[in-house]
């Protein structure tokens, strides 16, 4: 497992908020792409990112809060179910999985419970507006799943 340490600058961005099992996600995504693709803003320098709040094995599945996320301009107007916010920059702790996404379970237990106890690093989570979040590398719709690239990224204090 490689786990590097990246400094990231703040991103502001549209997202859709999602309340039930991460692997129902879809449903926000068609709505997120649906309001921004005729804004132009789905574009070859949009990252697209998951912004995962709870964890599923502590945390009902119903109950598991995710945001479908794309980076737009600052000041870029919302509305509706769609909503704006800023991932706020730092140091990050990023583990790339490969593989389908309903194995990315995989890569979070990999870095909370193996990388993280020996990093001497702590996890600010919730804090300060910080978030765990996913950023898909490439394109299901282009790549088989087994080849998809997912960073994982943990902000650190």
């Amino acid at each position: 497992m490689e786990v590097k340490i990246e400094k990231l600058a703040p991103m502001h961005v549209a997202y859709v908020r999602h309340i039930g099992p991460y692997q129902e996600c879809k449903k926000a995504w068609d709505e997120l792409g649906a309001w921004a693709g005729p804004k132009g803003l789905i574009n070859e320098s949009a990252k697209y990112l998951g912004a995962c709040y709870d964890d599923p094995e502590q945390t009902p599945p119903e109950k598991c809060r995710y945001d479908a996320c794309i980076t737009v301009p600052e000041g870029t107007e919302v509305g509706g179910n769609v909503q704006a916010m800023t991932i706020e920059g730092g140091d990050y702790a990023v583990l790339v999985h490969k593989g389908p996404y309903e194995t990315l379970g995989q890569g979070w237990k990999a870095i909370f419970m193996e990388w993280l106890p020996s990093s001497g690093r702590e996890v600010t989570c919730g804090q300060d507006g910080k978030v765990c979040f996913e950023q898909y590398l490439n394109d299901p719709a282009e790549i088989k799943p087994e080849d998809l690239l997912t960073a994982i990224h943990l902000p650190l204090k």
